[in-house]
C-alpha cells in the first residue's frame, strides 16, 4: 500500500476522532456528567472488545465480570456463586436442590435484587460501562445510553472458533447455548424480549463495521446525546428544533 492510499484510510478516522475530541470538549465544559452506557452482547460479536475500548477512550469504569465482587462485597456471599448462577441461569427447582446441596448458595430471586441493587448504585454515581446483565432493563432511559452489538450468526461462529480454537460445530454450540441463556434470562427477570430493537437505542452490526468505526460510534452518539441534552429527558425526539 503507497502513501497516498494510507493517508486516504487513515482520514475519516482522523475526522472521527477529532469530531468526538470537539464533543467531549462541550460536554466537559457543560460540567454535563457522561450518561451510564449499556452494552448487550450477542454472543461473538465482539461487544466486550469495544465495551473495553469505549471505557479506555472515555477514561470511564468498565463493570464486567469485577461487578460480582462488588455484589458479593456487598451482601456478603462468594463471588464464585453468584457467578455459577450468571452461567446455569437455574430454575425454581433447581435453585432449591442447589440450596440444599451448597451452604453458600445463592438463590436466584436474591441474586436479581442485588443485581438491581448494584446496577442501580452504578447508574447514580458513576457514568461507566455496564456489559450485560440487563442492566438496560434496569436502569432508566434518562441518564443511560444503550447499545446491543450484534452480527450474522456464521460470523459470530467463526469469532469464537477463532478465539478459543474450537471447531466451527463446537463453536455454533457454544453462541447458541450461550444466546439462549440470555435471552431466557431477560425473559424471566425483566419479562422482555433482548432481541427487541426498541430496547436500544444504537445497535452495532460488527459484521459491517471495524473495532475502531464501532467505537468511534458509540462515543460520538453518547457525546452528542449529551450536548443536546437527550439523557436529561426520559425521552426526546428527532424533530423537536426543526423550525
Amino acid at each position: 500500500m503507497d502513501a497516498e492510499n494510507s493517508s486516504n484510510e487513515e482520514f475519516p478516522g482522523k475526522q472521527s476522532r477529532e469530531l468526538i475530541d470537539q464533543l467531549l470538549a462541550k460536554v466537559k465544559a457543560k460540567n454535563a456528567p457522561l450518561p451510564v452506557i449499556t452494552m448487550c452482547i450477542q454472543p461473538g460479536s465482539g461487544g466486550h472488545m469495544i465495551a473495553a475500548e469505549v471505557a479506555h477512550r472515555l477514561g470511564v469504569e468498565l463493570y464486567d465480570k469485577n461487578m460480582l465482587v462488588s455484589m458479593a462485597n456487598a451482601v456478603d456471599a462468594e463471588s464464585q456463586a453468584l457467578d455459577a448462577i450468571e452461567k446455569q441461569r437455574p430454575s425454581g427447582i433447581q435453585d432449591f436442590i442447589s440450596s440444599l446441596l451448597n451452604k453458600n448458595y445463592v438463590y436466584t430471586g436474591d441474586y436479581l435484587q442485588y443485581l438491581k441493587d448494584t446496577v442501580e448504585i452504578i447508574g447514580k454515581i458513576n457514568n461507566g460501562i455496564i456489559v450485560g446483565r440487563g442492566a438496560n432493563f434496569i436502569l432508566p432511559s434518562k441518564g443511560r445510553f444503550s447499545v446491543r452489538t450484534m452480527a450474522p450468526l456464521d460470523i459470530r461462529v467463526k469469532n469464537v472458533a477463532f478465539r478459543f480454537g474450537v471447531s466451527l460445530d463446537e463453536a455454533k454450540k457454544r453462541v447458541k447455548n450461550r444466546e439462549q441463556k440470555r435471552k431466557s434470562f431477560v425473559k424471566e427477570a425483566f419479562h422482555k424480549d433482548i432481541t427487541d430493537p426498541e430496547h436500544y437505542d444504537l445497535i452495532i452490526n460488527t459484521a459491517r463495521m471495524g473495532l475502531e468505526a464501532a467505537v468511534d460510534a458509540i462515543i460520538g452518539a453518547a457525546l452528542g446525546g449529551q450536548t443536546e441534552g437527550v439523557f436529561e429527558k426520559d425521552n426526546s425526539f428527532i424533530l423537536r428544533n426543526r423550525k
